[in-house]
């Protein structure tokens, strides 16, 4: 019975650690462009072109493990929060999805699944649209959104609201 236990608790602990390093990375820097949802490949040109082993850019050498998380894992996540060990620990939300209510101190948004969640806003909430920076009066009903906020107890304020192109 203390091995299963052992074992349990060895799996959710990876599984915790795989969530803070994906929601880490989705704080620190949100992916620059939507997923396509229909992937094209287009054929090369060149045939004489021999393939390398080597890594082809910065961050390949650790098996793109990173390309993983951030390409695969949260471009798919909808909503979650992660605790961030330090000093003292932080909560971070995430949620992506549909405004449904905005104003000057709050924005609401709802989740392809039905989940709901307001975020508090303030002078340090940063927003950027198009890849460019914007303003909390920028954000309209309707636009689809990635929120990353702190979690105060039950107080979620928002620290970076990405509006995503439609």
């Amino acid at each position: 019975m203390k091995e299963l236990t052992k074992i349990i608790v060895a799996g959710v602990g990876t599984v915790a650690l795989a969530g803070g390093i994906g929601a880490g990375l989705a704080y620190a820097d949100s992916p620059a462009e939507e997923p396509m949802a229909n992937p094209t490949v287009s054929p090369t040109t060149s045939t004489t072109e021999t393939p390398t082993a080597k890594p082809s850019r910065k961050g390949d050498h650790n098996g793109d493990r990173r390309g993983f998380v951030r390409g695969r894992l949260l471009a798919r996540a909808l909503h979650g929060e992660v605790t961030l060990a330090g000093e003292e620990h932080r909560v971070i939300a995430f949620q992506r999805g549909e405004v449904q209510k905005v104003s000057r101190t709050s924005v609401t948004v709802k989740s392809n699944d039905g989940f709901v969640e307001t975020y508090g806003l303030s002078d340090e909430t940063k927003v950027r649209e198009k890849g460019e920076q914007a303003g909390v009066s920028d954000i309209d009903t309707s636009d689809r959104v990635l929120v990353v906020a702190t979690k105060d107890h039950a107080t979620l304020n928002a620290r970076r609201v990405i509006v995503r192109s439609t």
